[in-house]
């Protein structure tokens, strides 16, 4: 039987299925992670395409059927890329946003999550790596892996872009593989 539902969420990910869909992967405060095909999103008709940008905070409409959800119309909440962004904060949110899409299973539902996410994004939106690293520690002890000492530590002492490289490194053992996104900078 379909169902109806409209949620907010952040878009975490995204990939083209064809030649005018997407594959979107939001995050939402209530149902967890939830991935829906936007049909006819990348028509140069198609009013969604802008809404569904990486790191947007979106209200979407999905309808759901056999287990697999659609989603029909979208609206932008909050715009990552409203103002624009440099190379670091671009990074820093493709980095963050693998990770991510990486370690939270599908329809897991945990709104402390959500709401770190938010933190996360506004913090890399507003440039501010101290917050956005508290806030990658506190993410981690949400999802139940333990901080290692050196990340404490160099935390502590202030030296951020060793607690980024420390963080990164610490999740790609977590998910057992290099993350991609850094490559595009590289």
């Amino acid at each position: 039987m379909a169902s109806y539902k409209t949620v907010q969420g952040i878009v975490i990910n995204k990939r083209t299925y064809k030649d005018n869909d997407l594959v979107i992967t939001l995050l939402t405060p209530h149902d967890g992670k939830i991935v829906c095909l936007a049909k006819g999103a990348k028509s140069i008709k198609s009013r969604r395409l802008g809404h569904l940008q990486l790191g947007n905070t979106i209200k979407a409409s999905l309808y759901q059927k056999d287990n697999f959800n659609w989603l029909s119309e979208s609206s932008t909440l909050n715009a990552f890329m409203q103002i624009q962004k440099n190379l670091v904060q671009l990074n820093l949110l493709f980095l963050f946003l693998e990770f991510i899409n990486q370690l939270i299973p599908e329809n897991e539902i945990n709104p402390d999550i959500y709401e770190i996410c938010q933190k996360i994004i506004s913090a890399i939106d507003k440039n501010q790596l101290k917050t956005y690293i508290s806030n990658e520690i506190n993410l981690i002890k949400i999802l139940g892996f333990g901080i290692p000492e050196n990340i404490i530590t160099s935390y502590n002492t202030s030296n951020f872009k060793l607690t980024q490289n420390l963080l990164k490194s610490y999740f790609e053992s977590i998910v057992e593989k290099p993350i991609k996104s850094n490559q595009l900078f590289a």
